[in-house]
C-alpha cells in the first residue's frame, strides 16, 4: 500500500490537549542552520570504521573461505602463535575479542587440528591453547596472504598505520 506524503507539511500546531513540543520539533527542523548536519563520512572514525568493514571482508572472501577460517580465528591465532600456553581470557585481552567469542574460535580451531588445549601444570582449572604444527603451517601461509590485503600501501605507509592504530587501540583499552 502506497501512501502519497508529498503534499504533508508536517503538524500544523499543537493537538488540543497536548503539548506544543511538536511544533518546536517542526520549526527546529525547518530552521536551515540546525538541519545541516556535518559530513561525518569523511571523519577519521568514520573512515576506520569503513576501512576495518572492508578489511574483513576482503580478509573473508579472499583468505578465510579458501582456509576455512573466521576472521576471530584467525585473530586468536596471531595472538598464540607469538604468545602459546595462553588462557581464553588472556587471548581475547590480547586479541580485543570478547571471550565468548574467542571460546568459540578456539573450539574450531582444535577441531580442525589447528590448537591443543591442556591444563596448566601450576592450576589444573585453568586450560591453556597453543597452536599444534598444522595450526603453524597455516598461520604462516595465512599471514603471508594477509600482508596482501595492505598492498596499495607502502612500506612507511604501512609502519605509519601500524603507530596510529597501536596509539587508537591503546587509548580504547
Amino acid at each position: 500500500m502506497d501512501i502519497d506524503v508529498s503534499g504533508w507539511q508536517g503538524p500544523q500546531g499543537p493537538r488540543p490537549g497536548k503539548s506544543s513540543s511538536l511544533a518546536k520539533i517542526s520549526r527546529v527542523a525547518k530552521t536551515p542552520e540546525l538541519a545541516k548536519a556535518p559530513d561525518l563520512t569523511k571523519a577519521p572514525a568514520s573512515l576506520l570504521f569503513v576501512a576495518t568493514d572492508l578489511l574483513a571482508r576482503a580478509f573473508a572472501e579472499r583468505i578465510g573461505r579458501h582456509n576455512d577460517l573466521t576472521l576471530p580465528e584467525w585473530r586468536c591465532m596471531m595472538v598464540l602463535a607469538r604468545r602459546p600456553g595462553l588462557a581464553n581470557i588472556e587471548v581475547a585481552e590480547a586479541s580485543g575479542l570478547d571471550v565468548m567469542m574467542v571460546s568459540r574460535a578456539l573450539r574450531r580451531l582444535a577441531q580442525h587440528g589447528h590448537l591443543e588445549r591442556r591444563s596448566d601444570i601450576s592450576d589444573k582449572r585453568r586450560i591453556t591453547a597453543s597452536l599444534t604444527a598444522r595450526g603453524l603451517d597455516l598461520y604462516r601461509n595465512v599471514a603471508a596472504n594477509a600482508e596482501r590485503l595492505l598492498a596499495a600501501l607502502n612500506a612507511q605507509d604501512r609502519v605509519r598505520l601500524g603507530r596510529y592504530l597501536k596509539a587508537i587501540g591503546e587509548s580504547l583499552r
